[in-house]
């Protein structure tokens, strides 16, 4: 694999298009500070993935977007394309690189690569991003699966800057396994592994989950078991009631079907003859019409002729205020006339001012000039002789400045040693500290040891406790999660229960709304729906209770009179009958609460009045015995049952009357014989029947409303149970997991007293060693600082010489500048006075501009003053003709408006004596219209009978739509037998004694079995996906162990062999901190240069901590080579020698490996096969300059 291009398009500064085109071996990146070298790296973490714009050198990540400079506007978006080639193995192209089709590469052929992949991020400012591969949209985790493994990551060693490398050294053992890690290709097992644990954790998850889920499915299936079976009863029940109903409803209907079609006859031939009747009428209004229309006409012709009478009145008055608006303008030009005439006057004196005013500024120029000339002869010999001083004076500062550089030389050169001489002793001094600081330590670590291990044993014992408690709380939260579940299914129970006794609430309010729906017609309950202005007590309905068996015949007897009102007196009575002629069709009676007795009685017998008749011997008796009713209602119920007799049937009723009882009776079932022999048949509405189910109905809502009080009660005193076990649980799950944090933290407290305990053995060894080392330096250091002292002593005399030289020469310097000061302030007097004069010039011209501008704008005003007086005069002339033409305009209206008049006065006249011929005819159709109401409201009576008709039809068929979906007509159902009524009967008991059912629990019951069963196989499913999971990180976890120990043991001994060849000697090694756990071991680099003791590598020099992390790194490569490694000022801490000992290896690693090196060092820049210059010319914009070497 090999990095082909890059290319940037407004990334951090490099605002425009840049490309970057990469070949084997190594480019180098150069440029002074500031310039951008740094962004090229940038730009490769950022493509790769890189998330932390700290890593990239900024706060935000929007930093990376080009923000502008002086002359180039900020970007909208950040891209940065980075083009590989060899993928999947194969070599990649040789040849020079070419743009093919939209930026792809050309083999050798021409054709474009199939191993080549473009990877692209963007940023925009609004902070959208996203990532492209091979042009199409992907995500980041595209992008890391694509290098994963090829050592071209974010996180890796093959993209090195400065403070990287420091990292690698002064990190913790644990951060620098990643090298062991990239070495043995474990990348892309971590990541599998980290995916199979993340699963295996949610399938575990998942698993709990649903075993509790599977747990309360079960108990709900075990629970409405019952209720299904129960269910399955009420349905077969219901079924049966549901035919014998429907055998009930189709006699009713088709007995209203025959009553209705008897109305409907009558109702059709009303209609014609009120059709007749309006036929008659139309034609008429039609007459009338035309007569009104004729005489609208006549109205608006006469409309128009005053209107244009107004309307020349409305002229004449605008010509006469034209007159008037003419007048005053044509004496406001006058005077505006005589201002024009004074202003002329005024621009002849000023043009005469300003022509003097011209000649007095061309003397004074000329004078000026003349002065000037003479000014500039004489600073012309003073810059002569100010130019001959300072070439004196730069000839013995050149000659100061030599010497001032050897003694700057010299000075620098006994900074030098004196620094030498500071540093050697600040070492001594250091390494004496280190020594005392030494011992102290390792008696220090002594103790210490002693108190880890105290510590390490207390923690273990607060640890079994912590568990202890564990145990016990876990037991506890399963007793409250199996409490809390059987409340939970109380809940659902009584919510079940609440929901029917609602439903059936609902059901029985509905259903007295509908029996109160068909007691009144509409216009009845419109008129008791608003505000009465008369006292209504009652209905004859609400105040009589009948007896079940004679409900029939006393509603038959009543008539039309069982909705009728009972008022207090017939002064209301009249009131009430007029509101209810307002509100249109509509009928009804009304009864006075103290009726007046009868004159005589209703029959023949009995002939006086208040004789009371006795009973006739056959009869069941008065209808007044059969009712009840309040003492207050007591004289109404009298005056209408107290002569009103039951009898059996027609043929008791018959027998009486042939037997000479001419009385009023009404049987069982609802005939009525009046005492003149007429008998009434027919079926009665059964209001009574329906307040009587009323007034059930309403006991039994106040008994359903008890009922559900008390279920709410119950389901709130649960529902308040099942808070405080919630609460309770949840204090203690909180607990639970406090005690496992705890837990966790004194496990980790104890594995890192366990690891401090380890390291502080390690320390003490390494202190006795460091101790040692320490003696042996300080006696070398004595021995150079004796030296250093004797160099300062012969540079310091040679410096006071020379200073004592260069003190007389700066006299001489300063005599010299005194003399040249004085010819240059002279020069400049005279510079400053011809610059006085020229300013003056310069003024005096441009007051001769303002003077001509000011001739010429009078001479324009002046022009523009005669143009106007020339317009005034010939608008005062228009004005005074338009005048004379109004005035003669207004003598010719006035007599047209005088013929007007006459007209208006005539046709006044005619529109009045056809008015009175309409208002003739307007009243023979008042008559014709009364009759036809008479013949309307007879129809509107058959209307509401058969309305009722129809609407008890339509109730009758949409009941059977509604209750079984089923059309009346299209029932074929078998003769209603008296077995059906009783079979009827009985199956509502059953149904009665079932209580409520809810028959959703059929399907429930089915739907919890499907999902059981569906819940059981996602189980084993997850039971096997774990088992397959573990199995997989199992196998992951071995393959991991030996890639690492194999890696961990050739770096190991490369890394010695690297070291000592850019060392030349020493050695180094790597240890594993933990080596019974490689998994999760960390790294400890030990490292004795040449001519050194063993030292922690913390004690090694910037330059030797520098290559010992680039030996690390060659041998990393050497083991397994990176396509490409990137770094960035790597070399920067090195010396002479080890930069050519780094640039060599590098060209020995660049057969192998593509290097993209950032440097200032000239040494590194001799082995680059390509180089790339880096410029700023403009501040803030990066510019690239390539080159190859060949």
């Amino acid at each position: 694999m090999r990095i082909d291009r890059l290319e940037l398009i407004g990334f951090k500064s490099f605002a425009e298009k840049t490309t970057f085109n990469f070949h084997p071996g190594i480019t180098c990146i150069v440029g002074p500070n500031g310039c951008g070298k740094s962004n090229i790296v940038d730009a490769f973490r950022w493509v790769l993935g890189e998330q932390s714009a700290k890593s990239l050198r900024g706060e935000r990540m929007e930093e990376v977007i080009f923000n502008g400079s002086v002359s180039k506007k900020p970007k909208g978006m950040a891209d940065v394309t980075m083009v590989i080639s060899g993928l999947n193995g194969n070599n990649p192209p040789t040849t020079p690189l070419a743009k093919g089709g939209e930026g792809g590469l050309l083999n050798e052929n021409g054709e474009g690569s199939s191993d080549i992949r473009y990877v692209t991020r963007r940023l925009y400012r609004s902070g959208d991003s996203e990532y492209i591969l091979n042009k199409n949209q992907c995500r980041l985790k595209d992008v890391k699966d694509l290098f994963l493994d090829t050592g071209l990551e974010v996180r890796s060693y093959s993209i090195l800057e400065q403070d990287r490398i420091a990292e690698i050294i002064n990190s913790k053992p644990q951060d620098r396994r990643f090298l062991i890690e990239e070495v043995a290709g474990v990348m892309k097992y971590n990541v599998r592994k980290k995916e199979a644990q993340a699963k295996l954790e949610s399938s575990r998850t998942n698993l709990q989950r649903i075993n509790d889920i599977i747990i309360e499915v079960k108990k709900q299936i075990n629970l409405i078991d019952r209720l299904a079976k129960k269910a399955e009863r009420y349905k077969r029940l219901s079924s049966e009631v549901r035919n014998i109903e429907l055998k009930v409803s189709k006699r009713d209907y088709q007995a209203v079907k025959e009553s209705f079609e008897g109305i409907l006859s009558e109702y059709n031939r009303l209609r014609e003859d009120e059709s007749l009747k309006r036929a008659d009428l139309a034609r008429i209004e039609s007459q009338t019409e035309t007569k009104q229309l004729e005489l609208l006409e006549k109205e608006k012709v006469l409309e128009q002729i005053q209107m244009k009478f107004q309307n020349l009145e409305k002229e004449i008055a605008e010509l006469e205020k034209s007159i008037a608006v003419a007048k005053t303008e044509r004496d406001n030009y006058k005077e505006y006339l005589t201002k024009l005439y004074q202003q002329e006057e005024e621009f002849h004196v000023k043009e005469a001012e300003l022509l003097i005013k011209e000649e007095e500024l061309d003397k004074t120029e000329a004078d000026l000039l003349s002065e000037i000339e003479k000014q500039k002869e004489l600073l012309k010999g003073k810059t002569d002789f100010a130019r001959f001083k300072e070439e004196e004076l730069i000839e013995n500062e050149e000659l100061l400045e030599g010497e001032r550089h050897e003694i700057f030389r010299i000075s620098e050169e006994l900074s030098n040693l004196r620094n030498d001489q500071s540093r050697l002793q600040s070492s001594f001094e250091n390494l004496n500290h280190r020594e005392a600081s030494s011992v102290k330590d390792a008696e220090n670590l002594k103790k210490i040891l002693a108190e880890i291990g105290s510590s390490l044993k207390d923690l273990e014992s607060n640890l079994l406790e912590k568990n202890n408690t564990l145990l016990l709380l876990n037991e506890k939260k399963g007793i409250i999660t199996d409490e809390l579940s059987a409340s939970k299914n109380r809940i659902e129970n009584l919510r079940e229960r609440l929901s029917g006794l609602k439903e059936e609430l609902a059901s029985y309010t509905s259903r007295i709304e509908s029996l109160r729906e068909i007691i009144f017609d509409d216009s009845i309950k419109e008129l008791l729906s608003e505000n009465l202005n008369f006292n209504l007590l009652a209905s004859i309905s609400d105040v009589i209770e009948i007896e079940d068996e004679y409900e029939k015949a006393i509603e038959s007897a009543l008539s039309e009179k069982v909705n009728s009102f009972i008022l207090p007196s017939f002064n209301d009575i009249e009131i009430a009958i007029s509101a209810l002629k307002e509100k249109g069709p509509g009928r009804t009676a009304f009864i006075p609460l103290n009726p007046p007795s009868p004159p005589f009685s209703k029959g023949g017998e009995g002939g006086l009045r208040g004789e009371k008749i006795e009973v006739p011997e056959g009869t069941i008796g008065r209808a007044l015995s059969f009712i009840r009713t309040e003492e207050e209602f007591s004289g109404v119920a009298k005056s209408l049952f107290e002569n009103i007799f039951i009898v059996r049937d027609l043929k008791t009723a018959f027998n009486l009357i042939a037997a000479g009882h001419n009385l009023f009776f009404v049987t069982l079932d609802g005939e009525v014989i009046e005492p003149s022999g007429t008998v009434i048949v027919g079926e009665v509405k059964g209001v009574f029947r329906r307040k009587r189910e009323i007034r059930e109905l309403e006991g039994t809502i106040e008994n359903d409303k008890m009922m559900i009080d008390r279920v709410q009660a119950e389901l709130s005193s649960v529902q308040q149970s099942i808070e405080r076990k919630e609460s309770d649980l949840k204090n203690i799950e909180s607990n639970i997991i406090d005690i496992e944090k705890e837990v966790s933290l004194l496990k980790l407290t104890a594995d890192n007293y366990r690891e401090e305990k380890e390291r502080k053995n390690r320390k003490r060894v390494y202190l006795s060693t460091e101790i040692e080392q320490i003696i042996n330096e300080k006696e070398s250091i004595e021995k150079l600082l004796m030296e250093k002292d004797a160099e300062i002593q012969l540079v310091d005399s040679k410096k006071g010489g020379l200073e004592q030289h260069g003190a007389s020469l700066q006299e001489e310097i300063a005599q010299r500048r005194s003399n040249l000061e004085g010819c240059r302030s002279a020069v400049t007097d005279l510079r400053l006075s011809i610059t006085s004069l020229k300013e003056r010039i310069e003024s005096v011209n441009k007051e001769r501009e303002t003077v001509l501008r000011e001739i010429t704008e009078n001479k324009q005003k002046k022009e523009f003053l005669l143009t106007e007086l020339s317009s005034i005069k010939s608008r005062i002339l228009q004005r005074e003709a338009e005048m004379e033409a109004y005035e003669e305009k207004i003598r010719s209206l006035i007599s047209v408006a005088d013929g007007f008049k006459t007209e208006i006065s005539e046709r006044k006249e005619i529109i009045e004596t056809e008015n009175q011929e309409l208002l003739t005819t307007e009243h023979g159709l008042k008559l014709l219209r009364n009759q036809i109401d008479s013949v309307s409201q007879r129809i509107a009576e058959l209307d509401i009978h058969r309305t009722e008709h129809k609407l008890k039809m339509e109730n009758l068929s949409e009941n059977i739509r509604i209750n079984y979906g089923l059309e009346i007509d299209a029932i074929e159902a078998d003769p209603l037998t008296e077995e059906d009524e009783n079979r009827l009967i009985e199956l509502r008991e059953k149904v009665q004694e079932l209580g409520p059912v809810n028959l959703g629990t059929l399907e429930e019951y089915e739907e919890l079995r499907t999902r059981y069963e569906f819940l059981t196989k996602q189980q084993e499913d997850l039971n096997r996906s774990i088992a397959e999971l573990e199995e997989a990180i199992t196998k992951i976890s071995i393959t991991t162990r030996k890639k690492l120990r194999e890696a961990f043991d050739a770096l190991k001994a490369k890394f010695s062999e690297v070291f000592s060849i850019l060392f030349s000697g020493g050695r180094a090694e790597l240890v594993m901190t933990d080596e019974n756990n490689i998994l999760e071991t960390g790294i400890d680099i030990i490292a004795q240069p040449h001519g050194k003791r063993l030292q922690n590598i913390n004690l090694l020099s910037g330059g030797e901590k520098t290559l010992t992390a680039l030996s690390l790194l060659f041998a990393s490569f050497l083991i397994k080579p990176t396509p490409l490694c990137i770094l960035d000022e790597a070399d920067s801490a090195l010396d002479e020698v080890n930069t050519e000992r780094f640039a060599k290896m590098l060209q020995d690693l660049s057969r192998d490996t593509q290097f993209i090196v950032a440097t200032h060092n000239r040494n590194t820049m001799n082995v680059a096969d390509y180089i790339y210059g880096i410029t700023m010319e403009e501040a803030g914009v990066s510019k690239v300059i390539s080159m190859q070497l060949v």
